[in-house]
């Protein structure tokens, strides 16, 4: 039940992103910034896994996150989601966690997921994955993701048999950058 949650979680913040996107009004609603861009590389046993396009701020069933997506599949997505109502004020440095029930307005969660067909790709944070520093400067948010480490989900679950097999299998290190206004 708890993937389910997660699957339909997704497919919100997915619908979200795209009105941010599409919807001058909505992008500049405080709940949904747009007009970002992000240039994401998940580097996992040699291999690299990309997502490049839009992202910004969102909300999704009262789930306060910055979502990508790629700017060719938007079932290839990027999210952080955190314990805050709105983008920070200034400069912020928030620490990843892998529990879904984490409160701490300092914790966050991350992940890549794409669903393709009936399979699922997924890397998830952990408690050991690293900090993330949303540099503030005005209304623009920036983050560098480098050195950041995400795991892979690579046990079946009943709804989407796993696509982390070979290279994907192991952890993978982040790079590149989130850039958005808020």
């Amino acid at each position: 039940m708890k993937t389910l949650g997660f699957i339909l979680l997704h497919v919100m913040m997915t619908f979200s992103l795209e009105l941010c996107q599409k919807d001058e009004e909505i992008a500049n609603d405080d709940e949904n910034a747009g007009g970002g861009k992000a240039n994401i590389v998940l580097t996992a046993g040699g291999e690299q896994y990309k997502i490049t396009g839009p992202c910004g701020w969102a909300s999704a069933l009262g789930t306060k996150y910055i979502g990508a997506n790629d700017a060719g599949n938007n079932l290839k997505t990027f999210s952080v989601f955190f314990n805050i109502d709105n983008p920070p004020a200034k400069t912020t440095t928030y620490t990843l966690v892998d529990d879904v029930n984490d409160e701490d307005p300092t914790h966050i969660r991350m992940n890549i997921t794409e669903i393709r067909g009936s399979s699922l790709f997924e890397y998830t944070s952990t408690n050991t994955s690293g900090k993330l520093t949303l540099v503030v400067s005005g209304n623009k948010v920036t983050a560098d993701l480098t050195g950041i480490t995400l795991k892979p989900s690579t046990g079946e679950n009943p709804i989407f048999p796993s696509l982390n097999t070979g290279a994907f299998s192991k952890t993978g290190t982040l790079s590149g950058t989130l850039e958005f206004e808020k």
